[in-house]
């Protein structure tokens, strides 16, 4: 099975980058990306890895990941898809991966590490829109948000060298940075990851409306969920920001001339892979 899907797929990366992904498109992603990417917090690839992966830990020991290999196995390969698109590509590996949760969430830890919740998964209608939000999550990576954060926090200040990262040291700024990726990015940061996952969409031959779409869903809750959690808390604290997020990605959408019906929606692949999700697993 899972063969078959990586199979699908690498047909599907090369149908995609030579039908939709064209040279002029390309160019648009690299002045996007281009000022984002620049480091921002002197911590190298190799020691941002480091963090990432402790930091990952925390959040998959939070809410635990999903055992279910076709599932994962297929969110891990849009994610793949859209993550070539990347300017950080060859430097950092990212990987994708499904936590057990109903809360309607997704998170992206430095290095490359992307989670999204079985509850987001629920709620999105098309591969598109899981493309979307995977290229959101992997634009807060490259946008270095979390990396940020930890460069500014008070116990760095006697820092020299990212060598000096490690012990208990290293264990405090994933403490730092997991409670940074829960507490959620400032409307800055969102409104940068919006821009870069949608131009990231489109330039791996995804509907570049896909984001905005699930945005939108989310907001007006079409799924009839009750209180308010995860993606949609933070779109809460944000309102009416949402709206102005909105109209950014479509002004952009505009000046790159990306056209909302061209591209991939892959609705009917999307929803027969999301027909093996489990429940969330009992807690005692």
């Amino acid at each position: 099975m899972r063969t078959r899907i990586a199979a699908g797929f690498v047909a599907l990366a090369a149908l995609l980058s030579a039908s939709t992904a064209g040279a002029q498109l390309r160019d648009r992603l690299a002045r996007a990306a281009g000022a984002a990417v620049v480091s921002r917090a002197p911590i190298g690839p190799a020691k941002e890895i480091e963090i990432g992966r402790n930091i990952a830990s925390t959040l998959a020991g939070r809410y635990h990941v999903v055992h279910d290999t076709a599932l994962v196995g297929y969110v891990n390969l849009v994610g793949q898809v859209v993550a070539r698109m990347s300017p950080r590509a060859n430097e950092i590996t990212f990987r994708f991966d499904v936590l057990d949760s109903d809360d309607v969430n997704a998170f992206a830890a430095p290095g490359g590490y992307v989670f999204v919740t079985r509850g987001a998964l629920a709620m999105m209608q098309s591969e598109a829109e899981l493309a979307g939000v995977l290229a959101h999550e992997i634009g807060h990576v490259d946008a270095k948000h979390v990396l940020e954060k930890i460069q500014r926090a008070d116990m760095l200040k006697s820092v020299r060298q990212e060598a000096d990262l490690t012990g208990p040291l290293l264990d405090q700024v994933a403490d730092l940075g997991a409670g940074a990726i829960f507490t959620g990015f400032d409307r800055r940061e969102e409104m940068e990851a919006d821009s870069l996952g949608q131009v990231y969409a489109a330039a791996a031959g995804y509907r570049s409306n896909g984001l905005a779409t699930f945005l939108t869903r989310l907001h007006e809750g079409e799924q009839g969920r009750g209180a308010a959690s995860g993606l949609r808390a933070r779109l809460a604290r944000t309102h009416p920001d949402l709206d102005v997020r909105l109209t950014a990605l479509q002004r952009q959408a505009a000046a790159a001339q990306l056209d909302p019906a061209a591209g991939e929606a892959l609705a009917d692949r999307f929803h027969a892979r999301m027909r093996v999700a489990p429940r969330a697993a009992a807690r005692h």
